[in-house]
This record gives C-alpha cells, sequence and structure tokens, in this order.
C-alpha cells in the first residue's frame, strides 16, 4: 500500500539529518513528490526528485517494488539504511548496484583559481550565463536536457535555478547547472555534447557556477555519478566526503 504526501512535512521526521541535498529540496517544497505507507503517520517514505528515488524510515517491500520506483525510463535509487538496500536488491530485480561520490558540505574554495578556470576556454567557445535562450535550447537536446528539467518552464528556472553554459558555432555544447535547489543552495548537474568534451568546457563552467553560487551565499552541491565527475570536483576545491551505494534500475 502506497499513498501520496500532500505536505512535505509529513516525512520530516523521517529525512531529517540526512545529507542529500534533494531530500532538501523536497523538503522545502520546492521540488518532487513523496509517497508513504501511511500520509497521515509514515512509517516508510519514498521521495521522489528527478531520476532519483529516495528511501527512508522503515523498509517496505511494498514501496520498494511500486509507483515511486517505476514512474520513469531510469531510476536512481538511494537508500538510507543497509536494511533500504537490502529490500531493494531482493525486491527490484532490475536494480544494478552503483557506487556515488559525496562530498564535504562545507569547502574552501580558491576564488582566484575557479576564474582562472572560468577563463580557461578554446577559441570559438563563449562561456555566458543560463537565461530563458539557454533554458530552452538544453530542453530540445537528450544529452543536455537534465540540465533544466527539474523546471517546468522558463520562469520557474529564472526565479530558482542557475546555471552557465558554453556555445560554438552557435549551438549549445556544454553546461552546468542546478538539477535540484533549495533555499540555501543548488545540486550541481553537468553536460557536455560528446564532440566537445576533453577541452576544459565542463570545468569552466563548474568553476563559473560555483563562483556565482559563492557570491549569492548558495551552497554548490557536488555528488559524483563516476570518478570523472569526482575528479573535477577536486580540481574545483570540493573535498571528498565518502563514497556509497545507490542503484540504477532501468526499464
Amino acid at each position: 500500500m502506497m499513498e501520496p504526501l500532500t505536505d512535505p512535512a509529513a516525512a520530516a521526521a523521517l529525512l531529517t539529518g540526512w545529507e542529500q541535498p534533494m531530500v532538501w529540496s523536497y523538503l522545502s517544497g520546492r521540488m518532487g513528490k513523496g509517497y508513504a505507507d501511511h500520509a497521515a503517520a509514515p512509517r516508510s517514505v519514498a521521495v521522489c526528485v528527478g531520476d532519483f528515488t529516495f528511501l527512508a524510515g522503515e523498509e517496505n517491500v511494498a514501496l520498494a517494488a511500486c509507483l515511486p520506483l517505476q514512474q520513469r525510463a531510469f531510476t536512481i535509487v538511494v537508500p538510507r539504511t543497509p536494511a533500504w538496500a537490502l529490500c531493494v536488491e531482493t525486491h527490484c530485480p532490475r536494480s544494478k548496484p552503483v557506487t556515488r561520490y559525496a562530498f564535504a558540505k562545507h569547502n574552501s574554495f580558491d576564488a582566484a583559481r575557479l576564474r582562472r578556470f572560468a577563463a580557461c576556454l578554446p577559441q570559438g567557445y563563449l562561456l555566458r550565463r543560463m537565461e530563458e535562450a539557454d533554458y530552452y535550447a538544453a530542453r530540445q537536446r537528450e544529452w543536455s536536457r537534465d540540465l533544466v528539467s527539474g523546471y517546468p518552464d522558463a520562469a520557474a528556472y529564472a526565479a530558482h535555478g542557475a546555471g552557465y553554459a558554453v556555445w560554438h558555432g552557435g549551438a549549445l555544447v556544454c553546461g552546468a547547472s542546478s538539477y535540484a535547489d533549495w533555499p540555501g543552495g543548488i545540486e550541481i548537474e553537468i553536460d557536455c555534447h560528446p564532440a566537445h568534451r576533453r577541452r576544459g568546457l565542463a570545468r569552466a563552467c563548474a568553476a563559473a557556477l560555483v563562483l556565482d553560487c559563492l557570491a549569492r551565499g548558495l551552497h554548490p552541491s557536488w555528488d559524483a555519478a563516476n570518478a570523472v565527475s569526482a575528479h573535477l570536483a577536486q580540481t574545483l576545491g570540493y573535498t571528498p566526503a565518502d563514497s556509497y551505494t545507490a542503484y540504477e534500475i532501468t526499464k
């Protein structure tokens, strides 16, 4: 049995203290949906933000195998406890364990170094803050869609999102943007067109976005899906926290 949560506060007791910024985004009411075993007094909860589903509270077979995990063609499931992890492994046969890399929530960034990174672009490439035109350009391509997929329209992105894009030959080729946000920060998403990788574009976009966040008093959260992303984060000045196991589910 699963019930939708109409008020994020109902799940707060099960989610408080979890260092997952997308959970913070849900609790703030900015993004995502929640589901529970009992909406009035949840003991088990699933929080869905974009491609991610976060599982907390008591492990629950019905919740692990039901709608929250099946709404999208691709889902990344993050269990809060080992018991939840075992529940996913046992009852979601298509789940594949993957290692993700978390970073400290307090970092000492070198602003001068970040400015050098942001300025270091090959000839013919232009770095700029993402605005309405960039929002629509990102939505038009599969490789760049997640740069803005958390925002239903350009107005919502302008109100709460943040990002930097690189253009080349009249086309968007790379971007660093908010995958999710909450009142104190953003979760960074970086995507680069395959034909333009290994040219420092992702580093430039990310450096510009981190500088922008610092100037606005926002935390630029980074959670790496692989070792390449983790290396880039450390190059920018992030301090590694730990690695953890998540589960990818593809329909």
